[in-house]
């Protein structure tokens, strides 16, 4: 049976919690984290000896009721060896009956089960993250958070990417004191640096309450942040490891398809049908392998897309193209560094489904090498790719990107450049550049810049002119308590044409603003938050200046 606190013991147990929590809060000091030195039985019931060595983290509500104590009661452990970061936790319910677990898909996620999970800021950039979470049932569910979680995790060019998937375990138990999670999740299929012998990442811990709709995490994190506030990298606790030798494993992927066809077709002389059988064998590789700890390379060969999940269906009532989203588990890999928004939710100026795919048709991929890293301050991202032609209409192709970024004057801003090419084997070719940043003025004010454009055979490719270029700026305030509000306008010329990326349309200006008021309502509260807003978005051509749309 589970203790039955009073409420001095609730009300001192708050207290404790939050004189833990405070000193972490206001400086942010690394918590160095404990290393196991005897062996975990990997059964998802964390009872060895090598937890009691593990650094123990406790947990405060996050919503709805910020601050308070949890309803249940939770003991984290994070600890590791040479090879693996362990995460274990006891995760107690009074009645074991309001556990609930819906699925044992791997990454199908649901508010309605109880969860558990970990996000760690690998790079200490305040800004990506990798988030393992699992459910009762010891479903896997990973993904990645960018931009520091802004943008949510629905469709178009979203913060969350739930199409990426590692190399990571975790086992579960449940009993009549509640339920147990023991995560292994390898070294190897994290990407770090090391500084002056020591590993700086960031954390979050989370735990799902369904019964209570309630979410607990450490460190405490304010819900003022919005729906992801216990996603972001930038509110995280910072932790660090040392004396870790990081392994470059090299993860190798072969593929062999075979296959045999018969169809009835007309004879050369079209005078009668005859029976052609037509066998069929393919063989690919994908290679992966980390060059570094901070720096992976994908290579493929005769890529193989065909285990790729499908498209979820929809239904387009506007005029313009539909936007998916990228599946395809080779360009997953820290895919955030490439994005480059050009002002729409979905627009972008390098949008991966451009290769290998024509008109929603699979074309050959021939080959191609991607790496992804940090070094130091720097984010970078190189890829290349060569694809077959299509349908005698488009020639073979190759694609590249080049992107960097750094983090300049605090821990939250960057500037960056970008570079895409699209060049065909018929001498057609495309090229875009562009380069961004986003500013932390004060407080939680940001002020976001870009500048793009794109040279192609035939057009005109006049540096600096206004038709090819796309051009936005946008001030933001980023919470949901009290005022908010930004400011944007977007232009974009009537030749922008990024041929490696997506652009609903060009010949376009758009204004935009947002004025908010939230508030969060408190305990007695049914509802997690309020908002009133005033927002208005208008659009008009750049040639003419006729108006297009707007909405208010």
């Amino acid at each position: 049976m589970l203790p039955n606190l009073s409420l001095t013991h609730k009300t001192l147990a708050v207290l404790l919690i939050l004189v833990f929590l405070t000193p972490a809060l206001i400086s942010q000091e690394s918590i160095k984290i404990s290393k196991i030195s005897s062996a975990v039985i990997f059964d998802g019931r964390p009872d060895e000896a090598a937890w009691n060595e593990a650094t123990v983290f406790p947990m405060i509500v996050h919503s709805p009721n910020f601050g308070t104590e949890p309803s249940e009661i939770s003991e984290i452990m994070v600890g590791y060896d040479q090879e693996y970061l362990w995460v274990g936790a006891r995760l107690y319910s009074r009645d074991p009956d309001d556990i609930t677990s819906t699925s044992k898909r791997r990454d199908e996620e649901s508010r309605n089960s109880d969860q558990f999970g970990i996000i760690l800021d690998t790079y200490d950039d305040n800004e990506n993250a990798l988030a393992f979470f699992t459910m009762p049932s010891g479903a896997r569910i990973d993904y990645t958070v960018s931009n520091d979680g802004e943008g949510g995790g629905g469709g178009g060019m979203g913060s969350i990417n739930r199409s990426w998937n590692t190399f990571w375990d975790v086992e579960t138990l449940r009993d009549e004191r509640g339920w147990y999670v023991e995560m292994r999740i390898p070294f190897s299929s994290l990407q770090f640096q090391t500084i002056n012998g020591k590993i700086p990442m960031g954390m979050i811990l989370n735990r799902r309450i369904s019964y209570a709709n309630e979410t607990v995490t450490y460190p405490l994190i304010d819900p003022k942040y919005g729906f992801t506030a216990n996603l972001k990298p930038s509110l995280a606790q910072s932790i660090e490891f040392e004396n870790i030798e990081p392994h470059n494993p090299v993860y190798i992927s072969p593929y062999v398809l075979g296959g045999f066809s018969s169809d009835w077709k007309l004879n050369d002389t079209e005078t009668q049908y005859v029976l052609e059988d037509k066998p069929k064998l393919e063989a690919g590789l994908d290679v992966k392998y980390s060059l570094t700890s901070n720096l992976t390379l994908d290579l493929t060969a005769n890529t193989d897309f065909a285990q790729v999940e499908a498209d979820d269906q929809q239904v387009n009532l506007t005029r313009y193209s539909l936007f998916f989203p990228e599946k395809r588990l080779f360009f997953q890999e820290r895919s955030g560094i490439f994005n480059f928004s050009l002002g729409g939710h979905s627009d972008n100026l390098f949008y991966s489904r451009r290769i290998g795919i024509v008109e929603e048709e699979q074309v050959r991929i021939y080959g191609g090498a991607r790496m992804t890293g940090r070094i130091n301050k720097w984010d970078v991202g190189i890829l290349d790719m060569q694809t077959a032609g299509f349908n005698d209409t488009i020639p073979s192709e190759n694609f590249g990107v080049a992107r960097i970024r750094r983090q300049v004057i605090n821990q939250n801003s960057y500037v960056g450049g970008i570079m895409t090419s699209r060049i065909g084997a018929d001498g057609h070719y495309n090229v875009a550049y562009g380069v961004d940043g986003i500013i932390r003025m004060f407080g939680d004010d940001y002020l976001d810049v870009r500048f793009a454009q794109t040279y192609e055979t035939g057009a005109e490719n006049k540096f600096f002119s206004p038709d090819p270029t796309f051009a936005g700026i946008r001030w933001e305030r980023r919470t949901d308590e009290g005022f908010a509000y930004d400011v944007s306008y977007n232009y974009t010329g009537e030749q922008m044409n990024p041929d490696v990326g997506f652009l609903r349309r060009n010949n376009i200006q758009g204004l935009g603003s947002r004025l908010q008021y939230g508030w969060l309502p408190g305990e007695t509260s049914k509802f997690f938050s309020s908002r009133a807003m005033l927002q208005v978005q208008r659009y008009s051509r750049v040639t003419d200046g006729q108006l297009e749309s707007m909405e208010i």
